[in-house]
């Protein structure tokens, strides 16, 4: 789900701060990280909220534009976590044994005619939600919520996820990549 404000037409913004909304430090500092690396990365001067403002609990609008105001931030990209869970999927091997199988004996079907058991795959999801904000205006510029999945629950979903969101970014001519 993704919505630009047909309204803005330019420039494309250069310098930006990326705000993790989440009380999970665990979440907050690396998907901060990895906006900023991977701007950065793209010619974009990018920081991470955490540096300035610590405490998720102090982050206030008017902190924010006063900060931002200081380092000459032309955007705010604000990420919220709106909902965090695990989702357990199981299912049937593709070797599972069929009616004619009753009975063979192989060391995938330990006891007479006994079915594999289902194989399970666990997986972190979160519903996210991003926001760009013009950083003179405080206007929404563009509004995207997209689920991210880690298979893992190591962190590579972040990567994924930061690498979509800029290139939706980048394609609607909102950063200068």
């Amino acid at each position: 789900d993704t919505w630009k404000d047909p309204a803005y037409t330019g420039p494309a913004y250069k310098k930006i701060m990326v705000v993790a909304l989440t009380k999970r430090p665990d979440l907050r500092q690396p998907v901060e990280d990895e906006f900023r690396r991977q701007l950065r990365s793209r010619g974009v001067d990018a920081a991470a909220c955490y540096e300035c403002i610590p405490d998720v609990d102090k982050i206030s609008r008017e902190e924010l534009a006063k900060v931002g105001a200081g380092m000459g931030i032309e955007a705010f990209l604000i990420v919220r976590v709106l909902r965090a869970d695990t989702r357990i999927e199981s299912y049937r091997s593709s070797g599972a044994p069929t009616s004619s199988s009753v009975g063979r004996d192989s060391m995938m079907d330990m006891q007479w005619g006994a079915p594999d058991p289902p194989l399970t795959k666990r997986s972190e999801v979160a519903t996210l939600e991003s926001r760009l904000f013009d950083g003179k205006s405080a206007k929404l510029v563009w509004r995207s919520t997209a689920e991210a999945v880690d298979p893992a629950g190591d962190g590579r979903g972040i990567v994924r996820f930061v690498t979509v969101v800029l290139k939706t970014l980048a394609d609607e001519k909102l950063l200068k990549l």
